[in-house]
Formats: C-alpha cells, structure tokens, sequence
C-alpha cells in the first residue's frame, strides 16, 4: 500500500495502459467491434472479395498499406459516402490506428455495410504474418 500511495501516478500510467491494450478485445467481445486476424482478413478477402479502407494518416497509407486498400481517413467517411457507397455489398476491413475504430466502423454501418471487421494488430500485424504490402509515391493513392 505504501508503494502505490508513493507513487500514484505510476500505478495509474499502468492501468491505464493495461486498459489501452485490452480495450480492443473488450470492443470484440461485446460485440461492438468484429476483428480479423492477419489469415482471417486474406481468407475475407479471398473468398467474399471483400474491400480495404486504410483509414490511417496518409503519410503512414504512403509508407506502405495492404495491396488493393483505399485511402480514407476517418473523418472524410461522411463526406465520400457516395464512393464508398458503391461497396456495401461486399465485407469492409478496416486498417486503422488508435480508437477511432469504433466511429469508423459505426459510419460505414451508416452508410449500409453489414460487415465491418478492423484488422487486429493493423499493418505491423500484417508484416509479422509475412504478408505483402504496397508503397505508394507521394501523390497517388
């Protein structure tokens, strides 16, 4: 006890990190959010032709994203609905950092999509598992 009342902000800096980090599943389990896997997302794609949002900076879409993803970033989802539209029918995987994940997912729903996965673990995931990745030239998207 007396180490925690010393150092509270320390025991608070790990909580909440352990929140960060389980956050995610928590999302999964509830329901709230579906993820896939680096094999899950290729199988989705593969079989169902499902389609990739890179909803990422785009300095980190340029660096390199999952072949065949489109560049949308979270708060153009809106505003592109009629593009992004023309997908509905097929599953919508999402590549994306941080916790807009739920918004995002909960705007393309919006917009229709029954199916709307994030990928686990986003593109590092997807280079451990050996999968390739596309680079693109400043400029092209």
């Amino acid at each position: 006890m007396y180490f925690i009342t010393q150092h509270l902000a320390l025991v608070v800096l790990v909580a909440a990190s352990g929140l960060m980090l389980i956050w995610p599943e928590l999302q999964s389990l509830t329901g709230k959010q579906q993820t896939l896997s680096p094999l899950e997302a290729t199988q989705l794609i593969n079989q169902k032709h499902a389609v990739i949002f890179d909803l990422r900076r785009e300095q980190d879409f340029h660096l390199g994203h999952l072949p065949n993803s489109r560049h949308v970033p979270p708060d153009e989802i809106q505003a592109r609905s009629e593009d992004l539209s023309k997908y509905k029918s097929r599953p919508a995987i999402l590549v994306i950092t941080g916790q807009d994940a739920g918004k995002s997912v909960q705007a393309l729903k919006t917009l229709g999509y029954q199916d709307v996965f994030v990928l686990r673990g986003g593109v590092p995931a997807w280079l451990e598992a050996s999968l390739p990745i596309n680079k693109t030239v400043s400029g092209q998207s």
